[in-house]
């Protein structure tokens, strides 16, 4: 009985039909695997940037004017970071190349938490508060938590683009709302808990305390679990993209200090830590990107059926 032996083929995204050659995809595979090689890192930067201004002004020092100059910067980098999303619509290569860079890094900060303050000493200058929200996104795991989603978002395409066209679309598309809905709430949650626990953990910026093992655990949880509406894109895109519209929009608005402050008090009335945990997701600008992270995977998951039929 003969053996098959996995190769690297294996793993790789099939031509479209009625392609001549793979000219084409080798060319798409270059040009996605060059925008989440070089976009990547300069687009969070700017959200963090942004955020971190918004952050600072609106939950630190209660201030309740809108800072455009933040607001633009963010938006900046979210457009940035679309693009690198987007990259899967010609390939999955950007997203795969663009998640391992920020789970990397996101690793890196979590493991050791004053490496954010070495890196911080490299950060150009976009204000003070560019430096610190770089180790509260870093020392908090939500860097690792959007390289996870990435990640995941690479795998629902290359899944998407074997799977073809999918019967019973209107079943799969109200079981993907449903399990975005449900786990996207979840996994907010569990990111929520885990990542304040994390940062308070780790001290002040800066801080060297070891890791929080349990609060790292619930963190990872709920990265896995918002990895897993990400990947039901694979097979239907409407939840993805319905739960990701929502939350970047959220994330968007929550920009503007008079959103802010309305979340942050409507989700004191049920819990201070609640509060606390998702008014910083919303307002260092982790929402949007986690927003545009969504959309990006049920867009690029959807061009890989419609180009595997």
């Amino acid at each position: 009985m003969s053996q098959r032996i996995f190769s690297a083929s294996d793993f790789q995204e099939p031509p479209a039909r009625g392609s001549r050659s793979g000219g084409g995809s080798v060319v798409a595979r270059v040009v996605s695997s060059l925008i989440g090689l070089i976009i990547t890192v300069p687009a969070l930067f700017f959200v963090i940037s942004g955020g971190g201004r918004s952050y600072s002004q609106t939950l630190v020092q209660a201030r309740t004017e809108s800072d455009l100059g933040a607001i633009l910067l963010a938006l900046a980098g979210l457009v940035l970071f679309v693009v690198v999303v987007l990259s899967g619509l010609l390939s999955a290569a950007g997203q795969l190349i663009g998640g391992i860079i920020v789970t990397v890094t996101g690793a890196a900060f979590v493991i050791d938490p004053g490496v954010a303050s070495w890196v911080s000493q490299f950060v150009p200058g976009f204000g003070r508060a560019a430096p610190a929200t770089l180790g509260l996104w870093a020392q908090s795991g939500l860097l690792l938590v959007v390289g996870v989603v990435l990640l995941a978002s690479a795998l629902a395409r290359v899944i998407a683009a074997r799977s073809g066209a999918a019967r019973s679309r209107g079943a799969r598309a109200l079981v993907s709302i449903i399990v975005a809905v449900v786990a996207t709430a979840g996994g907010l949650a569990l990111v929520s808990v885990g990542s304040t626990a994390l940062q308070r953990a780790a001290g002040s910026y800066g801080g060297s305390q070891s890791i929080d093992v349990g609060s790292l655990l619930i963190l990872l949880a709920g990265s896995v679990v918002l990895g897993g509406v990400v990947l039901t894109s694979a097979w239907s895109s409407v939840g993805s993209m319905i739960i990701g519209t929502l939350i970047l929009l959220v994330g968007v608005a929550g920009l503007l200090p008079v959103v802010l402050i309305g979340i942050s008090r409507s989700l004191g009335q049920v819990s201070t830590d609640v509060a606390i945990g998702a008014s910083t997701l919303v307002a260092i600008g982790f929402a949007a990107v986690l927003g545009v992270a969504m959309i990006g995977a049920a867009a690029s998951s959807a061009r890989a059926r419609r180009a595997a039929r």
